[in-house]
């Protein structure tokens, strides 16, 4: 049995990006939340998923994703990443302390880059 994690970017003026991965083995929902910045945020790349913003950025993005769900599925993975790790970077950064000035910089950085 795999997991299929679903998530959400929603920039600043509502627009929605969707984007699901299905890893090996299984981790839930409930799991995951308590490492959540507010409860209800991750970074992707902090955990090593994709962030979901599209380039160039707007001055409306931010680096903040929701988790829509993470169910069983019999799907085959489609990243290397497995529900065990996925549990353990969540809890690392969770304890770490969400660093929004990492992903920012990133971003700018990635920008800069693009203009």
């Amino acid at each position: 049995m795999n997991t299929r994690i679903e998530y959400m970017y929603r920039d600043g003026e509502n627009y929605k990006l969707f984007h699901e991965v299905v890893v090996a083995g299984v981790v839930d929902i409930g799991q995951l939340q308590p490492h959540f910045f507010e409860g209800s945020f991750f970074m992707p790349s902090a955990v090593g998923l994709d962030d979901l913003q599209e380039r160039p950025y707007r001055d409306c993005d931010h680096v903040w994703h929701e988790l829509e769900c993470a169910e069983a599925t019999d799907a085959q993975p489609t990243v290397s990443t497995t529900a065990e790790e996925l549990l353990a970077r969540f809890s690392a950064v969770g304890r770490a302390g969400w660093s929004a000035k990492i992903v920012s910089a990133r971003m700018a950085e990635i920008q800069r880059f693009m203009v």
